[in-house]
């Protein structure tokens, strides 16, 4: 258990952030069901006006206030690492009397609560309100509710970790971006390419593919429809949500943080990505080229554009350096 010191110190200097995120995930849910409940009385009382028989119904298939909570996760682990490394108190934090590891599960600690309890508070609150309302049919109500814990709390875990690689926010959150497609990125890219090259058909890009395969890809979730699927889904977020807590904590307790301002904390790292990020350009591209003008000379000079903007945005976005706020 972190020192309350250090969950003290988290709390007053993240309060405002803490504070909207915790009103919100409470009264979000609750919100939620007035909102439909509302739209039900409206028909009700403007009955001419409506197709159809007007009919209460919980639909968290449709959008709701809580289908956009993963976003408060995204920006809690921003306040507490890039904006922190940006305004220059991150010095401030590792110069108290605690240890790295300690530091970081306080830093957890407080966000992982501030996501879980609040929202579990707005699931109960919305149960009543559902009990007292007596809608025709709950449509989803439970597994969307409670799945929004973990989608919210992988969003969290997944900014985070890109934070303790990153030295300021732009990074973070680009780093935390590319994670989230990296499946894309890394293995249907390339394979459009090939199929693009030799002329050939890749099986798994066009054929079927197992449905959990999807959910391996962090921003697939953004998407409400995870919830028509097997709760049981929710395991691979559940799981991915321990993996970067596990980077995050590795790469908080290693890493030096000498490099305040630069795209990476860890330089080594500098070159590769670089090296990455004008491959994918390059066959980003290409491919844009070949998909706009179908033949293989688009597809040459998208790559040639690919390369030169992949190589720009490469050079200062890691080797330029950002000032404090």
């Amino acid at each position: 258990m972190p020192d309350s010191g250090l969950l003290y110190k988290e709390w007053r200097q993240n309060k405002v952030a803490l504070v909207i995120t915790i009103l919100v995930f409470i009264l979000g849910n609750p919100l939620s069901i007035l909102n439909m409940y509302l739209i039900y009385q409206g028909c009700v009382t403007g009955k001419e006006n409506w197709v159809g028989p007007c009919v209460f119904s919980v639909d968290y298939l449709n959008s709701t206030f809580i289908s956009v909570f993963w976003i408060w996760g995204v920006v809690l682990a921003v306040s507490q690492l890039g904006i922190e490394r940006s305004k220059g108190y991150f010095d401030f934090t590792l110069s108290l009397p605690y240890s790295r590891g300690q530091i970081f599960k306080a830093k957890f600690l407080t966000g992982g609560m501030v996501i879980v309890i609040p929202q579990l508070i707005g699931y109960v609150l919305s149960v009543l309100l559902i009990l007292f309302l007596k809608p025709d049919q709950a449509v989803y109500f439970h597994n969307y509710s409670l799945g929004m814990i973990i989608v919210s709390m992988l969003a969290y875990s997944l900014v985070m970790a890109g934070g303790t690689l990153t030295g300021n926010i732009f990074a973070q959150l680009l780093v935390s971006f590319t994670v989230a497609i990296s499946p894309f990125l890394l293995i249907s890219l390339p394979a459009i390419n090939i199929e693009i090259l030799l002329g050939v058909s890749i099986d798994f890009i066009h054929g079927p593919v197992p449905k959990w395969v999807q959910y391996l890809v962090p921003i697939i979730y953004i998407d409400s429809k995870w919830v028509e699927d097997s709760p049981h889904y929710l395991v691979i977020p559940a799981i991915m949500t321990i993996i970067f807590y596990i980077i995050g904590y590795i790469s908080f307790v290693k890493l030096s943080n000498e490099r305040n301002g630069y795209f990476f904390l860890w330089k080594p790292l500098d070159r590769p990505v670089q090296v990455i990020v004008i491959i994918i350009g390059i066959m980003g591209f290409g491919y844009f080229g070949f998909a706009a003008t179908e033949s293989f000379v688009g597809y040459i000079f998208g790559m040639a554009a690919g390369a030169v903007i992949g190589f720009l945005i490469s050079y200062f976005a890691i080797y330029k350096k950002t000032k404090h706020l």
